[in-house]
């Protein structure tokens, strides 16, 4: 219809044009001449708005098209940076910041949030008094308990600045509950090369702290190693701080080097894990964290790295002789994620240096997990070892070593389920074997 329409438009403009001509020619005069360029400008004017209208009019139908299509659904994200529990390929993580919260956030009123629950049921071979942490009753055939009930929200205050917290809800004696502030960070990302946040954070020891939060979903196994275990449930490092962490890229062309620095207090108190009640107030003092870590692009989910930690803790188990002693851990891993594959691996030496006495004790541990995705389905093996010294402030673990192997398998992108059989020997001790079945889920 338009184009007839300035088909007619065009035509009047002719016989107009013509009309005008033939009456020039008859009668031509200096008015005539003049008359007669201003109605062809006319006309090419004419045809230059027509031919606007017509771009805006396309531009205007182009955007009501695509307002009206609807966007596709968010994409469930995967449970964790190890893609462990998605049939899907897992992505990497940030490069620049491996504590960030998972994809798939709810939004309300600004503020983002993601829920993360499970169900577990434990049975271990010995009577013997065993630490029971996350709800699990030490001593007896087996029991049922729901562990940490996690709640991740983050809120955006500017381009460049945000709010992060953890709070878990977590089971202790008696079902109760008590709440544990995980982190909660002031978060300044300015750029690639630097970001930095203040507050409640994981402290960057080992990679497993860093990229694994306190949510079981987010695992591949029903349980951390025992040398990551939160130094609140019995394990041995200080797993959490206050203070400032920084985080960001060093320009390395394609070997994706990375660097971390924290300055905080952990300020550890930890239980005996053979049962025995004692707690261990380290009394903290502050600490230093210098780590380095590359991604090259040459190997997609490789990664390798290693971190420096200093401070200084108290040995209170002699209440009347307290010895004071400078804390310092290394840690070196190679992990490999990729093609379903999961690798990885981590070595520490915690060194501990008497300030009053001679007393130098230096502790190895390290642990191996292994799992390759099987469409839905995910076996796994891990075999960790842990060697404290008697007389250190880890006198409760000795020489702890053994294998773990099981499943998990994922049901959609909500919910899984694992299977855990374990197996440990501890020196002094009869060995313990135990199983571990969870329900794990996000929301």
């Amino acid at each position: 219809m338009r184009k007839l329409s300035r088909f007619r438009l065009y035509l009047v403009l002719v016989a107009l044009f013509v009309l005008s001509s033939l009456g020039w020619t008859q009668n031509a005069s200096p008015s005539d001449a003049e008359t007669i360029p201003l109605l062809v400008q006319q006309v090419k004017e004419l045809q230059k708005h027509d031919r606007e209208l017509e771009d805006r009019i396309k531009l205007l139908e182009a955007n009501q098209k695509a307002a009206s299509t609807p966007e596709p659904a968010a994409s469930v994200p995967v449970a964790s940076t190890t893609g462990a529990s998605a049939p899907a390929e897992a992505t990497a993580p940030s490069a620049a910041s491996p504590q960030e919260l998972p994809e798939g956030l709810h939004d309300l009123h600004g503020i983002q949030w993601k829920g993360f629950a499970e169900v577990n049921y434990k049975v271990l071979n010995q009577r013997q008094p065993e630490l029971g942490t996350y709800g699990f009753i030490p001593g007896s055939a087996g029991n049922f308990y729901t562990g940490d009930f996690d709640l991740f929200l983050t809120s955006k205050l500017t381009a460049r600045t945000s709010i992060l917290s953890e709070m878990v809800f977590e089971e202790t004696d008696a079902q109760n509950y008590k709440i544990d502030l995980r982190r909660v960070l002031l978060k300044c990302d300015w750029n690639d090369h630097l970001k930095m946040s203040f507050g409640r954070y994981q402290t960057s020891i080992g990679y497993y702290n860093q990229e694994f939060l306190s949510a079981a979903w987010l695992q591949t196994m029903a349980d951390r190693p025992l040398v990551m275990e939160y130094a609140s449930d019995g394990g041995l490092l200080p797993t959490q701080a206050v203070g400032v962490s920084l985080t960001g890229s060093i320009p390395s062309a394609k070997l994706g080097l990375h660097y971390l620095a924290e300055y905080g207090t952990s300020d550890t108190v930890r239980p005996d894990i053979n049962g025995t009640g004692q707690l261990n107030d380290e009394n903290d003092g502050n600490h230093v964290l210098l780590g380095l870590f590359v991604r090259p692009d040459k190997v997609p989910g490789l990664q390798i790295g290693s971190s420096f930690f200093q401070d200084k803790i108290s040995d209170l188990s002699n209440p009347a002789d307290v010895e004071r002693y400078k804390q310092t851990i290394i840690n070196a891993y190679v992990v490999y994620n990729g093609h379903g594959l999961e690798l990885l691996n981590e070595g520490f030496l915690i060194r501990h240096d008497a300030l009053r006495e001679p007393d130098l004790f230096n502790m190895p541990a390290f642990y191996s997990q292994v799992s390759q995705r099987i469409g839905r389905l995910r076996p796994f093996v891990r075999y960790q070892y842990t060697n404290a010294n008697p007389g250190s402030v880890f006198d409760d673990i000795s020489l702890r070593y053994g294998p773990s192997f099981g499943a998990r398998y994922d049901f959609n992108e909500y919910i899984a389920f694992k299977a855990q059989l374990d197996h440990t020997a501890r020196k002094g001790l009869p060995d313990l074997n135990g199983l571990h079945l969870q329900l794990s889920g996000t929301f």
